[in-house]
């Protein structure tokens, strides 16, 4: 990647001793409250940096050096790989008077949003910048029960590597309970949707105790419905510290203990309310697959290639391929 790099930086980048720092700058394809999004700075240095990129309108912004940021390397192609590098920084203190706060990192709002990373001499701005790259983040994570957020950079060349056809599939492609594009009130809609109508499948439940080992994984509830009924599962959180958040359900086994395939962002807490649905396997056939859901008719819904013919050493391979 060429870069265009200030003479008066060159220069010092030549001396050998240098005072340079990162800069992040993220910003949200929309606002918390509905009006233009404002940019997150986020710097390297231990003390906050005042610094205009001269990009757009945004003038001179504040990189805070309270939340830090600390990068992994970047990872850099020369053909259409994908360019990306991790970015970790911390969640602010509600006492501290910062942007991006716990609510709005877990709401989505900087997911995907447009990134932009500049290498200048804190000593003197002046010199300008050096972009050691852009493009749009991937999903943004709060980790460490609110303690910290971590998120992708993901390069230009990342949107010209995605499909623009459907792939041939064993499993179907839907999302499920997705409906036709447009549908009013739908909570996703596909091109080719699912169909299924999730809505009477939810059931509310309450913590009765929690794994002491992995309070972040595993709970007793107070649900009645057999073991593996929501094994695949989807998990909204209504009460609690995790009021909000949806995580997928990974089993779910005799005496209603609820396990979920990622840890959660603070231990569940007993009394915690929440509710739960099954989730399709996406497979044809089983427990809670596309038959289960759609009976004779799922053939209708199914969108994927069953009978694609799959060798013996490949369906040693591919979970489920001898269904």
């Amino acid at each position: 990647m060429n870069r265009t790099v200030p003479g008066a930086l060159q220069t010092h980048l030549d001396s050998g001793v240098t005072t340079v720092c990162v800069l992040v700058k993220i910003t949200p394809q929309i606002a918390p409250d509905g009006g233009a999004p404002v940019p997150l700075g986020l710097t390297s240095l231990d003390e906050d940096v005042d610094y205009d990129d001269g990009v757009d309108s945004d003038g001179a912004i504040t990189y805070h050096a309270a939340v830090g940021v600390e990068m992994s390397q970047a990872v850099s192609t020369v053909d259409m790989a994908i360019d990306n590098a991790d970015g970790s920084s911390l969640i602010a203190a509600v006492e501290f008077d910062l942007p991006a706060t716990e609510a709005e990192l877990s709401s989505g709002i900087y997911d995907y949003a447009d990134w932009v990373q500049y290498l200048v001499n804190y000593e003197d701005l002046s010199m300008g910048h050096v972009e050691l790259g852009r493009g749009t983040l991937g999903q943004v994570r709060v980790l460490d029960a609110g303690q910290r957020f971590t998120f992708e950079e993901l390069g230009l060349t990342q949107p010209l590597k995605q499909s623009i056809v459907q792939r041939d599939s064993l499993r179907c492609r839907a999302r499920f309970g997705s409906m036709p594009v447009g549908t009013p009130g739908a909570e996703s809609t596909e091109r080719f949707p699912c169909g299924f109508d999730t809505t009477a499948l939810w059931v509310t439940g309450e913590v009765t105790a929690v794994d002491a080992d992995e309070p972040q994984f595993s709970f007793d509830t107070d649900l009645v419905a057999p073991a593996n009924t929501y094994r695949p599962g989807l998990l909204r959180w209504l009460t609690g510290n995790n009021a909000g958040r949806q995580y997928e359900v990974e089993s779910y086994t005799a005496g209603a203990i609820v396990t979920t395939t990622f840890p959660m962002t603070y231990p569940a807490e007993v009394g915690d309310e929440f509710e739960i649905r099954p989730d399709c396997t996406h497979w044809k056939e089983g427990d809670n697959s596309c038959q289960t859901f759609h009976g004779a008719d799922w053939v209708l819904h199914y969108r994927g290639e069953p009978w694609i013919p799959v060798g013996e050493q490949d369906q040693i391979n591919i979970p489920g391929a001898n269904g």
